[in-house]
């Protein structure tokens, strides 16, 4: 009876995965949609303006801004400031888009492989109904119920598990966002005491370096906000997170053209902090309801394997 029981938790774990994937492929669709207007949105603009955007693709942050302006950064004229910015927007967008289509692909691959899943489970309840009824009346009928609780359960810990490693991969390339921020904060201070090319340059690379660790931030955090607007569907917990977080868009808008500039790098640098808090506090409440669930699963195994034996 146990391993009947087993496989038809199997069953059900796998329709519960299949379910998730089903949403999850749909909200991608949706981002995927948002992310080509944006892309198309930003390549517009710099195709107007005679830009050339396989260019630009292949060039740093701070290279971008040379290539867009013919000029040094700080001294930027005030008519390429919108070019500037649809570039770097631009490029922001095609990044997205791309990745969004991976991970669609690696969805559709997974749904592939478990396209028969809610055939497979409707096909061994009924069979597995039948037999646990007959043979246990009622107790049958309580161990059908709690292997469909404890697959359930087991099912969300696996999303809440998943949502934990997307917020901690989030909050360590936001910890690395951090650290390239402070470097550029350090050198911008010695620039502006005369510093030099030497000390311009070394800002500049370490603002580079933050872009790209905080475009990662970015994926991952689309991602984590995917994952527990998912998990408070099931849960109605109240986590801590604001659906769709756009650091980088804090990162890339109003504040782009003058991004090198001191004081905003030091307003980057807040905005980043202060999301990985945010972060921060979310995992927390997500481990505490792993805690939660990992009881609930013990409480209904317990009370499972007590009625297997007393059969």
């Amino acid at each position: 009876m146990e391993e009947q029981l087993s496989r038809l938790m199997e069953a059900k774990k796998d329709l519960h995965t299949l379910e998730r994937l089903e949403r999850e492929h749909g909200q991608l669709e949706n981002e995927l949609q948002e992310a080509r207007e944006k892309e198309g949105r930003f390549a517009r603009k710099l195709e107007e303006e005679k830009e050339d955007v396989e260019k630009l693709e292949r060039v740093s942050l701070s290279h971008l801004f040379v290539v867009l302006t013919g000029q040094k950064l700080e001294r930027m004229e005030k008519e390429k400031q919108e070019v500037v910015e649809a570039g770097v927007k631009w490029r922001e967008a095609e990044k997205s888009r791309k990745e969004i289509e991976r991970e669609i692909k690696s969805v559709e691959e997974r749904m592939q492989r478990l396209s028969g899943a809610r055939t497979h489970y409707r096909s061994l309840y009924e069979e597995r109904k039948k037999a646990l009824v007959s043979d246990g009346g009622d107790r049958g009928e309580r161990l059908l119920e709690l292997s469909g609780q404890r697959s359930q359960i087991q099912a969300e810990r696996t999303e809440i598990e998943e949502a934990i490693q997307a917020g901690e991969d989030a909050h360590k390339a936001l910890e690395t966002a951090s650290g390239y921020l402070t470097k550029a904060e350090n050198w911008g201070m010695v620039d502006m005491f005369g510093g030099g090319l030497l000390s311009t340059a070394v800002k500049h690379s370490k603002m580079d370096e933050a872009e790209e660790a905080v475009h990662t931030a970015q994926q991952h955090l689309r991602k984590f906000a995917n994952e527990m607007a998912d998990i408070g569907e099931f849960t109605h917990a109240d986590l801590r997170i604001s659906e769709g977080w756009t650091i980088a868009d804090y990162f890339l808008d109003g504040l782009i053209v003058d991004l090198f500039v001191q004081d905003k790098i030091q307003k980057s640098h807040e905005e980043v902090r202060k999301i990985r808090k945010q972060t921060h506090d979310s995992l927390v409440d997500l481990e505490s309801l792993q805690r939660d669930y990992e009881g609930k699963e013990s409480e209904l195994k317990e009370e499972q394997d007590s009625l297997i034996k007393s059969s």
